[in-house]
This record gives C-alpha cells, structure tokens and sequence, in this order.
C-alpha cells in the first residue's frame, strides 16, 4: 500500500478514536472515572478484535492493517496500545517482562505525572 495513502488513513483512524473518546465521556460523567476506565477497556477489546479477526483487504499487507487499528485506538486511548505490548511482551519471552512492563510504566507514568504537577504548580502564570 501506498505509504502516504497509510499515513492518512492511520491519521483518520487516531482522529476518529480521539472524537469517539470525547463523545463518550461526555456521556459518562461519574464521580469515579468510570468514562476512562470504559475508554481503557474498550479500547484495549476493539485492539484484540482488530488484530485477531479483522479481515486483510486485497492488496493490503497484515501490518498495513495493524497499524490502521492501532491508530484508531491509539487515538481513542494509548492503554490499549500499552496492554497489548504487555501481552506480547509476555508471549514473545515472558510473564516477567510483561510484568516489568506493567510495573515499571505504571509507576513512571505516576512519578511524572506528580513531577509534572510539581512543577506546573510552582510556575508562574502565563
């Protein structure tokens, strides 16, 4: 397949997951986020049954194909990215490197997150 052509239906497929994403947590409103937690498990079914089922088009390579999923649901949400690495990381070696993924991402992400509000909150207004 054409490499821009690839490029511009993996861009739509990020932008309409990014306006499927809006759509339903404005319809989700909950004390707990439970439209993140939807968004997150959702993604992470559409990801499994676009790479296990979707069919490959004529003309198209497999790979073309992923990429298009993931770019949907990267834009819809990047957990579902992240929870497959994970799998494959547990497929391809082991239940420890999926593990280590998990753990590790998991308390970066929080430690940058708090360092970003650390700082965020000690800057002064724009």
């Amino acid at each position: 397949m054409n490499t821009i052509l690839l490029h511009a239906l993996f861009g739509l497929g990020g932008g309409l997951g990014a306006l499927a994403r809006f759509w339903l947590t404005l319809r989700v409103t909950h004390r707990f986020p439970l439209s993140t937690l939807l968004v997150n498990v959702l993604g992470c079914f559409l990801l499994g049954v676009g790479v296990g089922w979707l069919p490959i088009p004529n003309g198209w390579a497999e790979q073309d194909m992923r990429r298009l999923v993931h770019g949907f649901c990267g834009g819809f949400t990047t957990f579902s990215s992240f929870a497959y690495q994970s799998l494959d990381l547990h497929r391809r070696f082991s239940v420890l490197h999926a593990a280590a993924n998990v753990v590790v991402s998991l308390a970066l992400c929080l430690l940058a997150l708090w360092a970003g509000l650390y700082l965020g909150q000690r800057m002064p207004a724009a």
